[in-house]
């Protein structure tokens, strides 16, 4: 539709944003945020408009998920303090994950949100399986912060520094957390 005053496609011209599921919405805010950046989408308001509608969906989506936990179980004892304590650490949606790896406080970690925290520098051989997609990687990590209450907003939990990770595989998270890489593909983190 035009405005019959100048002849500029009105704002009940453009299409609706719909987002069927929470990935679904990042990779929207993503071209959003592409075409804001773009010169035809500076100063847009209808473009900046749609990228704040997307970030609240993304909020309600997270604000959702914040009351589940994962499943961290310690799957053996080791005798020796410094060995790395196999555990697994079950992610019941993509999302989920998701959370984790966003509440970490810098690239390259996961937040796991749990009452049972291991000792600062504890070394882990972390097996993740995502229960919905049936997706399940190993990788290693090592506790670098606690958080043993709630404060702030912030769950009690761990945060760990995923370490040797390869440039593919830090590239496979990124892509992950914009939403331009499936929750299937996760599987190839594994070492």
């Amino acid at each position: 539709m035009a405005d019959s005053s100048n002849g500029t496609p009105n704002e009940s011209s453009r299409p609706a944003t719909h987002v069927s599921g929470f990935f679904d919405c990042l990779r929207a805010l993503k071209k959003v945020e592409e075409e804001a950046a773009s010169p035809y989408g500076k100063g847009d308001p209808v473009v900046a408009a749609k990228a704040k509608e997307l970030r609240g969906y993304r909020e309600v989506f997270l604000k959702a998920e914040a009351p589940r936990r994962p499943k961290l179980t310690i799957t053996e004892r080791k005798a020796d303090p410094g060995a790395p304590v196999p555990v697994q650490i079950d992610f019941s949606t993509a999302l989920q994950f998701y959370e984790g790896l966003e509440l970490s406080l810098s690239r390259g970690g996961l937040f796991i949100k749990t009452d049972g925290l291991l000792p600062i520098d504890s070394l882990l051989e972390a097996k993740c399986v995502i229960e919905d997609e049936d997706v399940s990687f190993k990788v290693s990590a090592k506790v670098i912060w606690l958080n043993p209450r709630e404060t702030q907003g912030r769950p009690a939990g761990m945060g760990l520094k995923l370490f040797r990770l390869s440039t593919i595989q830090r590239q496979l998270l990124t892509d992950f957390m914009v939403g331009d890489m499936p929750a299937a593909a996760l599987a190839n983190l594994s070492e």
